[in-house]
């Protein structure tokens, strides 16, 4: 399901609850924030989710403790650029609003960030609603070793990831495609391109390249064209179709 369809299911559902009152997460975090993220970013959010099992969930604010040496390991990222991207994750807030009491609440994602350079740890402070929505963002990417992400250089191909991963895992007598138009893909990667052939070629292609590489899991794509009668067809989706890869290169998905 895309962005803009979960969108519409959302609208139709709410408007046949009209009546009923609601908890909701106003924004959708992994679309709304995450994908809002850079590559080193996004990076530092499959971290924390990789650490996140022993979460103290009954309290409403929990200190987590990082080695920023495994984290340096893991992610493959420098001390400037991890602490750049908690810093930026500190400016970043969720909004939750609940119906019932009719409540509006602001969370900040990082409200607190101690580094201990000598000790090379950095102490962050986590509210258990935020803790949940990271460990969110992993379960979208439960096919993957997350370790393996880091070895991507386009942030894009964090994104398409899991779509190619859903549609691998349609049975064998469903088609393992999907048509999407453009708002759809825009809503995908964060962009707002205004026509289908920027996305093909500032996206999709430069994306195709680095996952014919090294993963597993890669695909192919098409433009489709609606005929207008005279003149030039007009560009109305793109169709991406799964490809399972025997032998990558890089082997990593």
């Amino acid at each position: 399901m895309t962005p803009r369809e979960a969108r519409e299911k959302k609208l139709q559902k709410l408007q046949e609850q009209k009546a009923k009152p609601l908890q909701k997460i106003s924004n959708n975090f992994i679309q709304s924030e995450i994908f809002d993220l850079n590559k080193n970013a996004l990076k530092t959010v499959f971290y924390l989710a990789s650490i996140l099992e022993k979460f103290d969930y009954s309290k409403e604010l929990n200190t987590l403790e990082i080695d920023l040496q495994k984290m340096f390991k893991y992610t493959e990222m420098t001390a400037t650029d991890i602490k750049n991207n908690l810093r930026a994750m500190q400016e970043t807030s969720i909004t939750f609003t609940d119906e019932i009491e009719d409540i509006e609440e602001f969370i900040v994602l990082i409200p607190r960030i101690k580094f201990h350079y000598g000790k090379n740890r950095v102490e962050i402070d986590l509210y258990s609603k935020i803790a949940k929505l990271i460990l969110n963002v992993k379960s979208n990417y439960t096919f993957l070793n997350t370790k393996s992400l880091m070895s991507l250089e386009n942030k894009h191909s964090l994104r398409l990831l899991p779509i190619l991963n859903m549609l691998s895992g349609y049975s064998a007598d469903v088609s393992k495609r999907k048509r999407y138009e453009l708002q759809d893909l825009n809503d995908i990667f964060g962009t707002k391109y205004k026509n289908l052939t920027d996305i093909s070629r500032y996206i999709l292609a430069p994306v195709k390249t680095e996952l014919d590489a090294v993963s597993r899991l890669t695909f192919a794509y098409e433009i489709d064209y609606m005929s207008l009668g005279k003149g030039r067809p007009k560009a109305t989706s793109i169709t991406i179709d799964v490809i399972e890869q025997k032998n990558p290169q890089g082997k990593l998905f």
